[in-house]
């Protein structure tokens, strides 16, 4: 069972999951040929294939339309070990298969969706990060070119903003 915006789809289904702990741009091999690996978080992605009866098209057709409608993300409930996980997370894609028989009854079928969330399902603490003895990052929404930061009784302090040297001549 899982849920999409809060609405609880009961219908027989099955679901994959996939965890992919992303690296950032300034991961990889170093020139004592260690391999650095600055991790951003694990990221998870779900495909659901989903089995509503032939006899409930409309449900069929309403969980296909709140699938398609392009919005920026969908809150979902998953499974996930002996428990549930929430994801916000933007639908990848939607295929299913039209069927039509001999008698001209037709429907849509084998409905499939891609989840991938929004943001990182785990992901380090500042001071679990420091912790490991890696480098803190400051979590500063729109730094300036030339800022310094300190960390500073629990918090980032701005300590210096020097000035861009590209167009000084010397």
């Amino acid at each position: 069972m899982y849920t999409i915006d809060g609405i609880t789809w009961p219908y027989p289904c099955t679901i994959e999951r996939e965890a992919e702990i992303r690296p950032s741009d300034i991961s990889g091999l170093m020139l004592d040929r260690n391999y650095f690996n600055d991790v951003y978080g694990t990221y998870m992605q779900y495909t659901v294939a989903v089995a509503v009866p032939t006899n409930d098209r409309d449900i069929y057709n309403q969980v296909y339309e709140l699938l398609t409608d392009p919005v920026d993300g969908h809150e979902f409930v998953f499974p996930y070990n002996s428990g549930t996980l929430k994801v916000t997370g933007r639908v990848q894609s939607v295929p299913d298969r039209f069927v039509r028989l001999w008698n001209d009854g037709k429907y849509w079928t084998g409905l499939r969706f891609t989840v991938a969330a929004n943001h990182p399902t785990k992901a380090h603490s500042l001071g679990e990060v420091i912790t490991r003895g890696r480098a803190p990052i400051p979590d500063i929404a729109q730094p300036e070119e030339g800022d310094s930061f300190t960390w500073t009784e629990g918090h980032w302090a701005k300590t210096a903003s020097y000035a861009d040297a590209d167009n000084i001549a010397y």
